[in-house]
Order: structure tokens, then C-alpha cells, then sequence
């Protein structure tokens, strides 16, 4: 039960995590109008790739500092920026997931203890009533031997 729980919360987090953002962006000139569709698509990454991007951007803009290159410094700037959102968004969705899967097994639990409780309260009404059953069959026989004797007395 516990696997299953864990698969589907993987799933969860792969079909959240993975989606597909579409942009329409307009631009009027004079009388032409130009309409273009920018697709951003956003992949699940694994915690340790996040970090390995964030390490590779860092690196990059180090470089591009050392070299001195104002467009490659800015553009290494942004794309540290965007690896540290990706990773943070990493790092969320983990901990949004383990929240799920903890949540599901403890209401596994909490059901199964409910459970439990409903069959011990079922086989102590059973017990009772099979107690009752066999003190009603042993009165009965009783009954049913005593008038036997009773006649066979009385011949």
C-alpha cells in the first residue's frame, strides 16, 4: 500500500511539474501587425540537476566577469537566476510531495485502525451471541433431559 502511494504521488508530481506555458505576444508597427507564439516548455528536473545548473550558470558568470563581457555577464546573470528558480521549484515540489505521501499513508493508517477497531467491536458481538447460542442449546438439552427422566420415572 505504501508503494502505491508513493507511485502516485511520483506521478502527481511528474504530471504538475511538467507543463507547457504558451505566450502570444503582439506587436503593432504602423499598419503591419506581427502575432508570435513563444512556447515555454518547463521539464521535471531532479534535485541533483537543479544543483549541477545552478553550479554550471555560477560558473559561467564567473567567467564572464573575469573576461570582462558586459552581454555575457548579463546573460549568465539570468541565467542564474532562472536555474536557482528552477531549483527552488525542485526543491518545493519534493517537499510538497513527501508532505502528500506522508498525508496518504497516515490516512492508510488512521483507516486501518478504524478498521481494526470495527473488527474486534464485530468479533465481540460475535462471541456474545455464540455464548448465548450455546447457553440456549445447553438449557434446552437440559430441559429435554430432565423431561425425559421424568417420564422414564413415572413408567
Amino acid at each position: 500500500m505504501k508503494k502505491n502511494l508513493i507511485l502516485a504521488a511520483t506521478a502527481i508530481l511528474l504530471v504538475a511539474v511538467s507543463c507547457k506555458k504558451n505566450e502570444t505576444v503582439v506587436t503593432t508597427d504602423g499598419s503591419d501587425t506581427l502575432s508570435v507564439v513563444k512556447t515555454t516548455e518547463t521539464t521535471t528536473l531532479s534535485n541533483d540537476e537543479a544543483k549541477a545548473k545552478v553550479d554550471k550558470a555560477q560558473a559561467d558568470l564567473d567567467a564572464a566577469i573575469k573576461n570582462g563581457d558586459k552581454k555575457a555577464e548579463a546573460a549568465s546573470r539570468q541565467a542564474l537566476a532562472d536555474a536557482n528558480a528552477a531549483w527552488q521549484n525542485t526543491k518545493a515540489a519534493v517537499n510538497n510531495a513527501a508532505q502528500d505521501v506522508k498525508e496518504g499513508v497516515d490516512n492508510t493508517v488512521n483507516k486501518t485502525k478504524v478498521a481494526a477497531e470495527n473488527a474486534k467491536a464485530d468479533m465481540k458481538e460475535t462471541a456474545q451471541d455464540t455464548k448465548e447460542s450455546i447457553n440456549k442449546a445447553a438449557q434446552d438439552t437440559k430441559e429435554t433431559y430432565n423431561e425425559t427422566l421424568d417420564k422414564l420415572k413415572a413408567k
